[in-house]
């Protein structure tokens, strides 16, 4: 009966020293790992920026299965979060601070335990330098849970390690695999649209739209509009050389409606014109190619473009419905100078995919 005793006695000293060896190490924690990715400084800082797209490479827990992810309607820039259920606790993670191109910064709640991240985005030689630090301050079963499984520059810093290297995996594939699809001459129909049309650089044209097309939506719902298919963008001017375009970002709806004066969202009408559309699958950033194909393709085809008419894109699949940027889908309409009729008997579309406003012309 001692020896039992003594040896209760010592698991129960051994515990005591234990907590208290534990209680007295560092509360606080910083770590930060970096990685080359093979990829330009805009596009990886708007895939970072968008936490719908942090499912194809974030290092989750182990049981990827147990984790349920709520995002916030709006998921990129200031005030975007997510929340997590997992079989360890609960969390939350904020962005609080974004400046374009250069540096993003959350804070995370987890098990009420508060900690802070900044992403640093540089150019360098072979692609863009990410630099991922994370501070923050342990509860004690935090501290046990980190001693018992090699400390929390093990935990924190190998997920951190595994997630930028999917990170540049992901990106490398997603963002360079798209293709073009010349899908012939239609006339695209008319439509009332809410539009707001902004002046802004062409490397920030994506930022703004992710902003301003959640507005235009939020809009429509509040105001009990009923939307007439996908958002779209009218290039009202695009200048290469200066870098600058003016674009009317559009939402379409059913019916014309009257905003009041000096509103930043108008409302107006597209007329229906003939246009040559092709098809971009694949990440927004290769619109530039797709211009240029598009132009050959009607080149190829004897038409003549309507410079009097705005190039459109529509949005047909993005983000909102697929989180891999190369599935996603942008329809683009190049204007051309044609006679052509929109009755079209018994005539076979040259898309097969063609959207209910459009209708394929017969000469």
């Amino acid at each position: 009966m001692k020896i039992l005793k003594y040896i209760f006695l010592l698991i129960v000293l051994l515990s005591v020293g234990g907590s208290v060896f534990i209680a007295t190490q560092k509360s606080n924690f910083k770590i930060k790992k970096s990685i080359v990715i093979n990829s330009p400084k805009s596009a990886v800082f708007n895939y970072i920026n968008d936490y719908k797209s942090w499912q194809n490479w974030y290092v989750w827990e182990k049981d990827n299965s147990a984790i349920k992810l709520i995002y916030s309607k709006k998921t990129s820039g200031i005030g975007s979060n997510y929340y997590w259920t997992g079989f360890d606790g609960i969390g939350k993670t904020t962005t609080v601070f974004v400046k374009e191109n250069d540096s993003i910064s959350q804070k995370t709640n987890f098990n009420d335990a508060i900690s802070e991240s900044n992403w640093s985005f540089k150019d360098t030689i072979g692609g863009t330098k990410v630099t991922c630090g994370t501070k923050g301050e342990m509860p004690f079963m935090f501290k046990i849970y980190a001693f018992l499984n090699g400390g929390i520059e093990k935990i924190l810093g190998d997920r951190i390690e595994k997630s930028l290297v999917n990170l540049d995996r992901s990106l490398d594939y997603e963002l360079n695999t798209f293709s073009i699809k010349p899908n012939g001459i239609v006339i695209k129909k008319s439509t009332f649209y809410l539009h707001q049309t902004i002046n802004c650089k062409i490397s920030k044209l994506n930022y703004n739209l992710n902003i301003i097309i959640p507005n235009l939506i939020t809009f429509s719902k509040e105001n009990n509009l009923k939307l007439n298919g996908k958002p779209f963008v009218i290039y009202n001017s695009y200048d290469v050389q200066k870098g600058i375009t003016n674009v009317s970002v559009c939402v379409p709806i059913k019916n014309r409606i009257f905003t009041s004066s000096g509103s930043d969202i108008s409302c107006a009408e597209l007329e229906a014109f003939s246009a040559f559309k092709t098809t971009l699958i694949g990440d927004y950033s290769h619109r530039d190619v797709a211009w240029e194909k598009a132009t050959d393709y009607l080149l190829k085809d004897k038409q003549i473009q309507n410079k009097s008419i705005p190039i459109l894109e529509i949005f047909t699949k993005g983000s909102g419905e697929i989180k891999r940027p190369s599935k996603w889908e942008t329809t683009i309409y190049i204007a051309i100078r044609s006679n052509y009729i929109t009755k079209v008997p018994a005539i076979k579309s040259i898309d097969e995919n063609i959207e209910a406003s459009e209708i394929v012309p017969q000469q």
